[in-house]
C-alpha cells in the first residue's frame, strides 16, 4: 500500500476511534444516571429486596402497557390515587417476566409465589398481575412518591448541567397535580430498559446493583459492608458478586476498597453503554414533557427541592 494510502487508513481509523469516545454529555448523564439507578435500587418498594423490586416493576409494567396508548386511560389513571383496576390490568406470564429479566424460570417463579404471599403480586387466568390493592397500599405509595422525589433531583441536575437537549411541548392539559402514578411508568421503562443493557453485560441483576453501588460510591472507592447495608443484601451475598465483577475485569479491590476504575468506561462495551444511556435519558425526559409531567413539576413543586441533593450525591431518602 502507497504511503497515501496508509494514511487514509490511519486517519479513519483516528475518526472512527473518536466517533467510539463519548462525548462529556454521554459521561456526566452516565454518572448522573447510576446514581440515580442506585438510589431506586437501595430505596426499593414497600420493603421489598431489589430483586423483589425489579420483577414487580417489570410485571407491572407488563400488566398496564396496553393503557399507555390511551390519552384519556392515561389521565385517568395518571394520578398517585387512582392505580389501574385489576380487570384492565393485562397478565404476563413468568416465563416472560424471566426473558425479559434475563433470569432463569425458577427463580423468577419462586419470588413470585413469595409475592404473592405478600399481596404485591396475584396469579389470575393468563398469568401473573401487580393488584391495585398493592398499587394503593400506603407502603407502595410512600416508595413511589420518594422515587418520585429522586426523579425530579436527577432531571435538574441533568437540566443545571447543560445535558439535557431541547424537550417537546406538553400534549396534555395542566392537571390540578402531579402525576405521579404517570411519571413512575415512564421511569420505570428507563429503570428496565437500562437494567437490560447492564445485564448484557455483568450478566444477573444482584450483580447490576451492586456494580452500581460500586460505581456510584461517594468517596469512589467502597467496601462489602458497606455495599450490604445499603443495598440490604447479606455480606456473604455481596462478597459473590463482587468476585464476579472483579473476574470479569469490571471492578478492581485495592488496598482501600472497591473501585470502578476509569479505564473500566473507557472500553468498547461501557462506551456503547454511555452512549446508549444518553439516548434513554433523554427519551425519558422527553416522555415526561410530553405527558405535561414536567411542567407540572414548573408550576407545582417548590423551586428549592432541586437543592437537597449536589450533582453525584445521593438524595435524602425521607418524603
Amino acid at each position: 500500500m502507497s504511503g497515501a494510502g496508509e494514511r487514509r487508513v490511519d486517519e479513519t481509523a483516528k475518526e472512527h476511534s473518536s466517533d467510539l469516545a463519548p462525548s462529556r454529555r454521554e459521561r456526566e448523564l452516565g454518572r448522573l444516571s447510576l446514581a440515580f439507578m442506585l438510589d431506586q435500587a437501595a430505596t426499593g418498594l414497600d420493603g421489598l429486596s431489589s430483586l423483589d423490586a425489579i420483577l414487580v416493576m417489570a410485571i407491572n409494567q407488563a400488566n398496564v402497557a396496553p393503557l399507555t396508548h390511551e390519552p384519556l386511560t392515561r389521565i385517568r389513571h395518571g394520578r398517585l390515587e387512582a392505580p389501574a383496576p385489576d380487570g384492565r390490568r393485562r397478565p404476563v406470564s413468568i416465563n416472560a417476566v424471566a426473558n425479559s429479566l434475563r433470569m432463569p424460570f425458577e427463580t423468577v417463579r419462586r419470588h413470585v409465589r413469595r409475592l404473592e404471599q405478600s399481596g404485591a403480586c396475584a396469579s389470575v387466568d393468563g398469568g401473573v398481575i401487580v393488584p391495585e390493592a398493592y398499587l394503593a397500599s400506603p407502603g407502595y405509595v410512600e416508595g413511589v412518591t420518594r422515587g418520585h422525589r429522586r426523579l425530579v433531583i436527577f432531571f435538574h441536575q441533568a437540566n443545571a448541567a447543560g445535558l439535557i437537549e431541547p424537550l417537546p411541548r406538553s400534549a396534555y392539559p395542566p392537571e390540578p397535580a402531579v402525576p405521579v402514578r404517570a411519571a413512575a411508568r415512564l421511569m420505570a421503562d428507563y429503570i428496565l430498559r437500562t437494567t437490560d443493557a447492564l445485564l448484557g453485560m455483568v450478566g444477573d441483576i444482584a450483580s447490576v446493583v451492586v456494580l452500581l453501588a460500586i460505581a456510584s460510591a461517594e468517596s469512589g472507592r467502597t467496601s462489602v459492608a458497606e455495599i450490604a447495608q445499603r443495598l440490604g443484601m447479606a455480606e456473604e451475598t455481596v462478597r459473590r458478586h463482587v468476585k464476579g465483577l472483579i473476574a470479569q475485569g469490571h471492578v478492581l479491590r485495592i488496598s482501600t476498597g472497591l473501585v470502578m476504575p476509569y479505564e473500566v468506561m473507557d472500553r468498547p462495551g461501557w462506551r456503547a453503554f454511555q452512549r446508549e444511556n444518553a439516548v434513554n435519558v433523554q427519551r425519558l425526559f422527553a416522555g415526561l414533557a410530553e405527558r405535561g409531567i414536567i411542567e407540572a413539576w414548573a408550576r407545582l413543586i417548590p423551586a428549592a427541592l432541586p437543592d437537597l441533593a449536589s450533582p453525584g450525591r445521593s438524595a435524602p431518602r425521607g418524603g
